[in-house]
Formats: structure tokens, sequence, C-alpha cells
């Protein structure tokens, strides 16, 4: 479950010491259930620990970041694309800090806002698609404008020289693959002819589009940065399709590949060389021990010393959730505003 994975990926922990369990937990009057957030998390996530150390982070998109945490730095909560229209309003503490609230709000990329140039290379018979019968571009466009809305925050925090770290989430590959994945070819015996040809570039074009999006990103970053690209699990696209999604809550799941991808690249890192055994949770330990800060013992991942031209020095304290200090954290008696939990 994807709250669950990124906060393991930023943690270094498994879930039954950093809290986020799933999509949904119990509301405090234990009368019903309301999304997980950053106040579920119960262990510090890594720009939590930087910004002990004193350094600046931004933080767009994460799984469970809202509210936003009020770190030395930005957070772009993972609420910012659920905005509502009429008026058009982000909701409360979804950026920090609040006084950038209207300049990054006016980032947002509307689904009405995209063109046939934006359009036509992931479908490009887009024209003969009749929307009063077909929701599936209406659909296409909500995930592209998210997609955009996601690049154009992360890119205007960048921008700016005054960063140490930087982490983004994007979680477009995802929604297109739950989308169109069964229309990539080869073509399955249950996808209509008509339907093959309507959609069969949406994947294809999607991991081109991050492609340049993510070559913007290495750009502001420059050459010195430390660069790692990671995904939480795959996604069957080949002969391994199921020909149906279960009707439950995890039933799209049975689409993900267990193996995702993991990539990293900067100073000292080896070139051209596979990485085995990486797993989420090794994540944090390895950043860490780059930047030269010690890994909490009580973290479930290790650092992965092979990527390294030069391992560096490893040093460990028991625990990260010991150590005083800001860290960016809310204080306590912090509540979710009601109208958007």
């Amino acid at each position: 479950l994807s709250p669950m994975l990124w906060n393991s990926i930023a943690t270094g922990k498994l879930a039954d010491k950093h809290g986020i369990l799933g999509f949904m937990e119990p509301d405090p009057d234990r009368t019903g259930a309301r999304p997980v957030s950053s106040l579920s998390r119960t262990s510090k996530a890594i720009w939590n620990i930087l910004n002990q150390e004193g350094y600046r982070s931004n933080v767009t998109g994460w799984w469970a970041s809202h509210p936003a945490e009020p770190i030395n730095g930005a957070i772009i909560s993972n609420m910012f694309n659920q905005v509502r229209r009429n008026p058009l309003r982000v909701p409360p503490g979804t950026i920090h800090p609040e006084s950038r609230s209207e300049e990054l709000g006016d980032l947002r990329v509307e689904p009405t806002e995209l063109t046939e140039a934006d359009i036509l290379p992931f479908i490009p018979k887009a024209g003969g698609i009749d929307q009063r019968e077909d929701s599936r571009l209406r659909a296409f466009a909500k995930v592209l404008s998210d997609c955009a809305s996601t690049q154009a925050v992360t890119t205007r925090l960048m921008e700016a020289p005054d960063w140490d770290f930087t982490a983004v989430y994007f979680d477009t590959i995802d929604h297109f693959c739950h989308g169109f994945a069964e229309y990539h070819p080869p073509r399955r015996p249950h996808v209509s002819e008509e339907d093959f040809e309507m959609f069969k570039d949406v994947i294809r074009t999607a991991y081109r589009f991050h492609d340049i999006m993510l070559a913007k990103q290495l750009e502001l970053a420059g050459p010195d940065a430390l660069v790692v690209l990671c995904s939480d699990h795959g996604f069957h696209t080949g002969g391994l399709r199921p020909s149906g999604t279960p009707r439950e809550p995890a039933g799209p799941a049975v689409w993900h590949r267990d193996m995702g991808i993991f990539v990293m690249s900067g100073p000292g890192i080896k070139k051209d060389e596979r990485v085995y055994g990486a797993n989420i949770i090794d994540i944090t330990p390895t950043v860490l021990a780059a930047m030269g800060l010690p890994v909490g013992e009580d973290m479930d991942g290790r650092v992965l010393l092979d990527v390294f031209e030069r391992p560096p020095e490893l040093r460990t304290i028991p625990s990260w959730e010991d150590v005083p200090g800001d860290a960016g954290g809310h204080p306590p008696g912090t509540m979710i505003d009601a109208e958007w939990s």
C-alpha cells in the first residue's frame, strides 16, 4: 500500500515503526475512518533528521505528508492536487511556508488548461473519443494535469539556490498504468482493436514525459548532486497482466510487480554497475551515509555500500528519535482541518 511503502522509504523503517499502515486510519473518536496524515507518522522522516542537522529541504507530493510540516525549507503536501473548484482553493495546511501559498498554488495546472499539443503525443486519435460516452480521456487529463502541477511546483522550489535536499513523489506512472496498461502492446485478447489503437501509446509516452521532467530536475540540481530514483513497486505490462481488477480496496495491486527500480548517480557513485538486493528501506540509511551522517540502529534498512566507489565511513547512533533539537515536526495538539480530512 503506497502510503506505507513511501514512508518506509522516507524513514528507513518498516510500518510497525513508522506508524503508517495503509490509506486510512480510525478517527480519534473511533466512530469512523480518515486518510492517514503526517500526524500519523511516529518516526522522523529523513527531512526531519536533516532539519536537526541544519539542512534545508524541499518535499513535494509525498504520501501522507499532509498537513505540511514546518521544516526549514518547503513542503508541498500530497493534498496539493486535491483542490476545490468554485472557488478554486488549495486545502489548508498543504503548503509550508504558508506565506508561499498563493505563489505556489498558482502553479496548479487544471485539466481544462491542457491543449491538443499536450494530449496528442499520448493519445494521437483523441479527437475521435465521444466524451459523452467515454470518460477515459477526462481521467487521463486529470492525471496529466496533476503530474504537470507536481513538476511545476518542484522546479520552482529547485530554482532557489539555498536548498540541500529535495524529495518529490510522482504518482503519474502508477495511475496511467492502472488506467491504460491493459491497452499497452502487445494487444490482449479481451481488448478491442479500437481501444488498442486509441490508447496503445499512453504508457510509452508517459515514461518519455517523465524522462523530460527528470532532465529538467537534473539540470536544476547541478552536476554535483547525489541523485536517487526509485519506485515502491513495478507494474505488469507484458504477458503477466491480469485480465481484470478485483473489486476490493487492494484490488489494483494485482497489477503490481514486486520488483521496482533503484538508480543512484553522482560524485563518488559507481557508474554502469548493477546493484543487487536493494530494498526501499535502504534508501534513507544510504543517503544519510552519503551525507556523512550516522544511521539509526533502529532503522530496518542498511547502507548500500556497493554503490560507492569508496565506501563512506559508517557511523551509527541508537536512534534519531532520541536526538534532541528542532526536527521541523508539528507541535503537540496539531489538528487536521476537518473540512479536508
